[in-house]
């Protein structure tokens, strides 16, 4: 089976976009560094990558979060504001630093267990257990050595919580098929607040090309899109 672009891409009903540039009260956003920021706002659709944890090299590895604790160091040690220029350089860093994830991702590092459907049946799985009740889920691609999800939560519930049950429970599963003990994720996720309208649906369509980009087979990767985009693309 082809992989398909959707075309049509609706937004989800009560759609809430996140202009980081403005004011909002200070209850409701949130935001916590590790090696990478997370932004938090209730409502909000979220992007999040989650990967296997020998999907990018160790070297590899170790340099990039080198990279990023000495721009955190940078940005916590300073006493005034950045000026254009630094805040721009800061912008490329994390630009480059996505790109640069992207392309690893892509190369098919590591065992790349989910190429294998049984592993992949039991991301989708979870991916959809708390669906309706923890989390909205809009679109996903389940990808050789990583996952790619937008999705939005409900009740109160947080993004590091439902990410850790999915990867909880699929760690179980897969590691138990396989008769291994030991971690099956990298530990932290990239995520990101989905900004408006068109920063939606070029993240559809960014998940949708994904395994066309990695020039996978349709027995090597799932993708999958919520209702409305899915009745929004049906042929007429």
């Amino acid at each position: 089976m082809p992989w398909t672009i959707p075309s049509i891409i609706p937004l989800p009903v009560d759609f809430k976009g996140f202009d980081p540039r403005s004011s909002i009260p200070s209850g409701d956003f949130t935001k916590y560094e590790r090696h990478l920021p997370h932004w938090r706002l209730p409502g909000a659709a979220y992007f999040v990558t989650f990967r296997l944890a020998d999907s990018i090299p160790e070297a590899i590895l170790v340099e990039m979060q080198r990279e990023a604790e000495s721009w955190r160091q940078k940005l916590t040690d300073r006493s005034i504001p950045m000026s254009a220029d630094e805040r721009a350089e800061w912008q490329d860093f994390q630009r480059t630093r996505q790109r640069k994830l992207e392309r690893l991702l892509d190369e098919g590092h590591g065992e790349c267990l989910l190429r294998e459907a049984r592993h992949r049946r039991v991301v989708v799985e979870a991916l959809h257990h708390f669906e309706g009740q923890r989390c909205e889920m809009l679109s996903y691609a389940v990808m050789p050595n990583h996952v790619h999800v937008m999705c939005r939560l409900s009740g109160g519930y947080r993004l590091e919580d439902v990410c850790n049950s999915w990867k909880w429970f699929t760690a179980q599963h897969i590691q138990r098929s396989l008769g291994r003990k030991g971690p099956l994720w990298q530990d932290e996720n990239f995520d990101r607040i989905i900004r408006d309208a068109e920063h939606y649906q070029a993240t559809v369509r960014y998940i949708a090309k994904n395994p066309i980009k990695a020039k996978l087979t349709a027995h090597e990767a799932s993708v999958w899109f919520c209702q409305s985009i899915q009745d929004a693309n049906r042929p007429s």
